[in-house]
């Protein structure tokens, strides 16, 4: 949701706060017109994960009726549930940067309270190209990517041939210069048009193991949670490791060390 065309304040994206269902529609929009541009294209089965919060964002009677969606959390790879080596190509709608990026709306790396720094086999990791990974552990190409300028530059840098569509330019972390919404879902709508016909030349992301997962959490307490595991090492004062030969173990084992941290994650205070 963060990289949707207008939202640049988390009181846009949290639950209960005056404008999220604005922001519900905002996405749900931006989804119904990357399936629109893949169905131009020939796409004849489309599956689409919610994958903000609560993961229960979409206006359900808005969506594309000839899709199938997924919906809710605590499931099964989290912003990858539903892949599996029957699907043709992923599409990354609304993404934001990862964690530390500069003039990136919201930035973060699927854990906004909790991770400070996340990196595997000592680089620096995205939702992208950890989602990209997962996808690419399935055979499936990730083809389409759209959010802020930060977002689109950094995932062409680690997936050269990604279609890219820019929606805004971050003039700070919650501030920045936007298409109209309209005009944001007619270029999403050609760029997933182009990135599922051109499918062929986008990029299949499959890192080569073995994988060392390495996370700075925000505090020290999330370490001392995370180290109860026997095959979690301790690296540091808030610094954890885990070695594995499968990117899909290491992606497994991210979620769960992500629900050990988040207790002892600082709360926002309420506005």
């Amino acid at each position: 949701m963060e990289g949707m065309a207008g939202i640049v304040h988390l009181q846009q994206v949290m639950r209960g706060m005056p404008e999220y269902e604005r922001s519900c529609r905002l996405m749900t929009a931006e989804t119904n017109a990357a399936v629109a541009g893949a169905r131009r294209a020939g796409a004849t089965r489309i599956v689409v994960n919610d994958s903000h919060g609560d993961m229960r964002n979409f206006l359900l009677d808005e969506l594309d009726e000839g899709i199938e969606i997924i919906t809710g959390a605590d499931k099964p790879y989290s912003m990858g549930a539903g892949l599996d080596p029957t699907f043709e190509v992923a599409f990354f709608v609304g993404y934001h940067a990862s964690v530390g990026r500069e003039r990136a709306i919201m930035d973060h790396t699927y854990g906004g309270r909790t991770v400070y720094a996340l990196r595997i086999n000592g680089r620096e990791q995205s939702e992208a190209t950890l989602n990209a990974a997962l996808a690419g552990s399935f055979g499936v190409r990730t083809a389409l990517i759209t959010g802020d300028q930060a977002t689109i530059d950094e995932a062409a840098t680690e997936l050269p041939g990604i279609e890219g569509v820019v929606v805004k330019e971050a003039l700070g972390r919650q501030a920045a210069r936007s298409l109209h919404p309209v005009e944001a879902c007619r270029r999403i709508e050609a760029g997933a048009y182009r990135a599922y016909g051109e499918q062929a030349g986008r990029p299949l992301y499959q890192p080569k193991g073995p994988f060392l997962l390495e996370i700075d959490w925000m505090n020290a307490s999330m370490a001392d949670l995370c180290v109860q595991l026997p095959e979690v090492e301790r690296a540091g004062g808030r610094t954890i490791r885990y070695r594995t030969p499968d990117f899909q173990a290491c992606y497994r084992m991210l979620l769960a060390l992500l629900v050990m941290a988040t207790p002892a994650a600082y709360q926002y205070p309420r506005p």
